[in-house]
């Protein structure tokens, strides 16, 4: 069976001196990676300080869960590698500070040698069949020196912090070295689409090669692009923040809600955290609303790091400069306005100040994923949680879709918004609480980490017609003149045709206008109208009870006589050889993505993304496609991208077949078939009736069968009235 090798800068435990003894780490990683249920062995790579005696490391490993092993380092290369490049280059230009890079090429020279070093490392160790994980910038020229040594190895690199734009990252010197080394890489993974999209530019601007944003085909390997956000152990943080130990905290600190509201920061003192940006825009907040003076304290703790360098050092000092002139404008005899702790605290001091304050601030600048708002969620009680503020430039942004998101940079909107998360009422901090702390019970750091896992282990169309503008006067002329020689059929698509897309699908309604319409058209003109659907059969047959047409629900996959007051199954194939199993595929799907859901019908299911955040759920529906293709790629299904919307569904439930089968059945030489729709779904419609009618898209941009488009859905009951109306 096959190994996972995981690779940071640094193996996962800290040595304790006085007791000569190794404890591991209880961060994210090692909880993500320890809750996988798996046989698999783990073997953990990482460089080691020299002050570690080697054999405890032996020991270690032995009383693990996990293998250790490290390569051997000099300090001094360590040193440079580390201060030099890693924290005084990529640290700064991943994060957009340019102006705080400190290029030289002695430097770039030691961080290539010490990667070397990793390589070689990790090859001599690994076996055939061996899944390697490399994790963060430290290591970005490893998979070029790995695929040199053994091309066969299956390499993932997971970015834990961001990639850049690539107008930024384009300043770095040595930016196509680094480039040509990831894309060596048979898996990437970053946190937010942002950064996945960032890459493949850089990819293309620099190295001229072109991307699908799902993966790169290069001279030196397919790379395959994925989006993983990173998670928290949250059943943990949860059990913590509700501790015996917890609640000790809040008494003995006298945190009590009750007696004064409470805004937290929690962060390390670094300049990609925004803290001046925070302390100014609490200011701003004091100084226009005198009457929460007294009453709000912000409470920031920040975590000393990098205390010996010039810049966080110069940090420090303009930080403790704010807090005390803010301490000095609004401070009473029992009031201080800014708690400023430099130090970190313990588990529970830290569950105690979450559960305590009403409003976590985040600020960022910039931040990879930002795990204290996943943090602060987990450990809310249910009943009167508090609020996120949370800063856009993280990667938490795309995945807390009902925090309240701030631009930093705007200290005068952020001043606001720090009111409004105060005055939020319960019921509205509850309902958006309910809805991230579900996502969070249901993607777990362990989830994050499984799924990127089964990544790497998975990694080992019809000519288009040019369409024309129905809304011009001369073309709407020249289809009404052509409708009025034989005798029209209406197909015509609900959602997002007839009806408006809304964010939730139960809403949607047939306008009134719109039925009266039909009514109208099919009583004086005699119009044959035919809905043609992805709608269920109870959701059809109320919304046209009162209208005389045909309904073909579930996209074709039943069809409803009005003459004869009988629906009918147009399905032939058996469902139960894939249905549970796109079921599984789809439900991991809505874990992963928030505010996704999922909606079974009688012959499909449909995956809902459109409250989701943009970019990350358009990423996720391209991915989900993929992964339905594969699986079910025997069965007798097909696959839709649609708008907001992935649906797998039996083959025949088609649009381009049910309308095929209807005209054989039920349109005559004298008709003429005119179909209307706005989704991927009508494209099988437009293309089955464009040798016996007139086809009509929705929307403009797109490419698409229809031989005609208009411009959005609010012109579409015009258009059947000006075609169809005497």
């Amino acid at each position: 069976m096959s190994r996972w090798i995981i690779v940071s800068n640094r193996l996962p435990f800290s040595y304790d001196e006085e007791h000569q003894k190794l404890t591991e780490s209880s961060g994210g990683l090692v909880t993500a990676i320890k809750g996988i249920q798996t046989s698999n062995e783990v073997l953990w790579i990482g460089s080691l300080p020299d002050n570690v005696p080697r054999d405890l490391v032996k020991q270690t490993s032995h009383d693990s869960q996990f293998d250790y092993s490290f390569p051997e380092l000099e300090s001094e290369l360590y040193g440079r590698y580390y201060n030099n490049f890693c924290n005084d280059v990529l640290w700064p230009i991943l994060h957009y500070e340019t102006e705080l890079v400190k290029y030289n090429k002695s430097a770039w020279e030691d961080y290539k040698k010490v990667n070397r070093i990793f390589a070689e490392h990790i090859a001599q160790v690994s076996r055939e069949g061996d899944l390697i994980w490399l994790h963060d910038f430290h290591l970005f020229m490893v998979p070029q020196y790995l695929k040199e040594i053994n091309p066969n190895l299956n390499i993932g690199f997971f970015l834990h912090v961001p990639f850049p734009s690539s107008e930024v990252y384009r300043q770095l010197p040595c930016r196509e070295d680094i480039l040509r080394s990831l894309i060596h890489c048979d898996l990437l993974g970053f946190h937010d689409y942002s950064y996945l999209r960032h890459f493949a530019s850089s990819i293309y601007n620099l190295l001229g090669i072109p991307s699908s944003l799902h993966e790169i085909d290069s001279q030196y390997n397919r790379s395959r692009l994925g989006v993983f956000p990173v998670s928290i152990d949250t059943q943990a943080f949860h059990r913590n923040a509700n501790s015996q130990e917890t609640n000790c905290c809040i008494m003995n600190y006298e945190l009590d809600r009750g007696k004064r509201k409470y805004i937290l920061g929690v962060d390390r003192l670094d300049y990609t955290k925004g803290l001046l940006f925070k302390l100014q825009a609490f200011e701003l907040f004091l100084e226009r609303n005198p009457s929460y003076i007294g009453k709000v304290q912000l409470i920031q703790i920040a975590v000393p790091s990098r205390t010996d360098v010039p810049e966080y050092m110069n940090l420090r000092a303009e930080v403790e400069q704010l807090v005390s002139k803010i301490n000095g404008r609004f401070s009473h005899i029992n009031y201080i306005p800014v708690k400023y702790i430099f130090n970190s605290v313990n588990t529970h001091e830290l569950m105690a100040l979450y559960r305590s304050s009403q409003v976590l601030f985040v600020s960022s600048k910039r931040d990879g994923m930002n795990l204290v708002c996943l943090e602060y969620i987990a450990a809310q009680e249910e009943i009167d949680p508090g609020v996120v503020l949370l800063s856009e430039f993280t990667g938490a942004a795309s995945t807390l879709s009902h925090a309240t998101i701030i631009n930093p940079w705007d200290t005068f909107t952020t001043a606001e918004k720090i009111k409004e998360s105060l005055e939020m009422t319960k019921s509205e901090r509850s309902r958006r609480h309910h809805i991230m702390f579900n996502y969070l019970k249901g993607y777990t750091a362990t989830e994050w980490a499984t799924s990127f896992i089964k990544s790497m282990q998975n990694s080992s169309g019809s000519e288009l017609i040019k369409t024309i503008n129905l809304n011009e006067p001369k073309q709407k002329t020249a289809v009404k003149n052509l409708l009025t020689k034989k005798r029209p059929v209406l197909m015509v698509d609900f959602d997002g045709t007839l009806s408006p897309i809304v964010n939730n699908p139960g809403d949607a309604k047939l306008p009134q206008s719109t039925s009266k319409l039909l009514k109208t058209l099919h009583k004086k003109n005699h119009l044959d109208i035919v809905i043609v659907s992805g709608r269920s059969e109870e959701f059809l047959s109320d919304q046209f009870k009162d209208i005389d047409c045909y309904l073909a629900c579930e996209h074709g996959a039943k069809f409803f006589d009005f003459h004869q007051n009988k629906w009918r199954d147009l399905v032939t194939s058996k469902k139960e050889a894939w249905f549970s199993d796109a079921q599984l595929i789809i439900e991991e799907f809505c874990k992963r993505t928030p505010n996704s859901f999922m909606e079974k019908k009688t012959y499909g299911i449909a995956w809902h993304y459109r409250n989701s955040p943009v970019d990350f759920g358009e990423f996720q529906a391209r991915k989900l496609v993929m992964e339905l293709e594969a699986s079910l790629a025997h069965q007798p299904v097909s696959v839709i991208l649609g708008k907001k919307v992935v649906e797998v569904k039996s083959l025949e439930a088609n649009k381009g077949y049910f309308a095929q089968w209807f005209m054989d059945r039920y349109v005559e030489e004298d008709n003429i078939v005119v179909a209307i729709g706005d989704d991927r779904t009508d494209e099988d419609l437009f293309e089955a009736v464009n040798h016996a009618g007139i086809s009509v898209k929705v929307g403009e941009g797109e490419a698409t069968q229809a031989k005609y488009y208009i411009n959005d859905q609010s012109q579409v009951e015009q258009l059947i009235t000006d075609l169809f109306q005497d």
